[in-house]
């Protein structure tokens, strides 16, 4: 435990440090903010812990007690970052060292056991697993000195032991969680209006860094073969200009719009009809539940969790990565049948109401945060 102050008073909490490479907008991101937010504050003290920069996601933050550190590396092995985190543990007295996904576990592993923080948690939340034998073998090695491991849904659970090497039992299970709170009516007619709708067209949306893992350029596609709809992408990243220049080189300029970062999607989802998600590879996809928590008809690729928060043809449509076919089929089938987009809205928003509930998640966190605290080391 921590002596720590907080508004005058000294209380006793775990103080968490999260270590992640950025608070750069994304889904990981998104996630550690609303976590950090909501965990109780007369129980546990969060620091986050930047490898790289902070970024946008850290005006989300607002308690005051959180810090937020900042390391700046560019990349490539960095022996000396392992020393900075350890310094800067044992200054902050941390209880237990939180990673978030690879990079993030292999400095702060390092610098946790350099300053002898006495508990390590390591979570998954969406990779590939291109990585060089070597450093499967690292993380499968240091997965074994890590109190408590964890994967955001159970294909990347599966993931981990297949790939890594990890015993399924060491792994645990802890799906994401949204605001439900969030998602209200919206004024779809005002909304269609400034993005430029026409009367009959189906609005075909996305949330996501316009990056290549997210397969945009799969979904420019089928938008091209399928009349009648317009495509909405929210978000930003380096590939903004190359799927600007396939919108045009398609043809379809006049069908696309490219609204850029955003930090009111909770009152844009609404104004979708179909939410698609065709990316290569998710862990739990934040933006996914977000839609289906706002009443969207859902497609995703059946990859990771997708396939886990979408039930086919019950709350939503999957497709396999990357096939341009039957996504296409998808999108002519939904623009054509509103009764049918009704269904999938309806059906998903109540699964997401049932299984994902935010108030759950920090429950499920705060019990691991407990039960970890709690333990002695051998």
């Amino acid at each position: 435990m921590v002596r720590s102050q907080v508004m005058g008073q000294a209380t006793s909490r775990v103080h968490i440090q999260h270590v992640l490479l950025s608070l750069q907008p994304g889904g990981l991101e998104n996630g550690v903010v609303n976590v950090v937010n909501r965990l109780d504050p007369a129980r546990f003290q969060s620091s986050l812990c930047c490898l790289k920069i902070a970024g946008e996601f850290a005006a989300r933050v607002k308690r005051d007690d959180i810090a937020i550190h900042e390391f700046g590396w560019r990349g490539g092995n960095d022996i000396g970052l392992a020393w900075r985190l350890a310094k800067m543990f044992k200054q902050t007295r941390t209880d237990i060292v939180h990673t978030r996904n690879a990079e993030a576990f292999f400095y702060g592993f390092l610098g946790a056991k350099l300053a002898g923080v006495p508990h390590l948690i390591h979570s998954e939340h969406g990779r590939t697993f291109n990585d060089r034998r070597i450093r499967f073998f690292a993380q499968r090695q240091m997965s074994r000195f890590t109190d408590a491991i964890f994967a955001v849904s159970d294909q990347l659970k599966r993931d981990l032991v297949g790939h890594i090497g990890i015993p399924p039992s060491r792994i645990e299970v802890l799906y994401n969680g949204v605001d439900l709170q969030r998602f209200k009516s919206v004024d779809r007619a005002s909304i269609h209006a400034e993005w430029g709708v026409r009367p009959g067209e189906v609005v075909v949306g996305s949330v996501g860094r316009l990056v290549p893992v997210k397969n945009y350029p799969l979904l420019l596609r089928a938008v091209q073969a399928v009349p009648g709809c317009k495509l909405v992408l929210i978000g930003d990243g380096p590939e903004r200009s190359g799927l600007t220049a396939l919108a045009e080189s398609l043809g379809i300029v006049d069908r696309v719009r490219f609204l850029g970062h955003r930090e009111d999607v909770g009152s844009l989802l609404g104004a979708f009809d179909v939410f698609v998600l065709p990316s290569f590879s998710e862990g739990m996809s934040n933006t996914l539940l977000e839609a289906m928590a706002a009443g969207v008809a859902a497609v995703a690729s059946d990859v990771g969790g997708n396939g886990e928060i979408v039930r086919h043809e019950e709350t939503g449509l999957l497709f396999p990565s990357d096939d341009l076919s039957v996504l296409r089929g998808h999108l002519e089938r939904l623009t054509a049948d509103a009764a049918l987009r009704a269904r999938f809205a309806e059906n998903g928003r109540r699964r997401a109401l049932q299984a994902f509930d935010i108030g759950a998640m920090i429950k499920r966190y705060e019990d691991l945060y407990e039960r970890v605290a709690s333990t002695t080391r051998g």
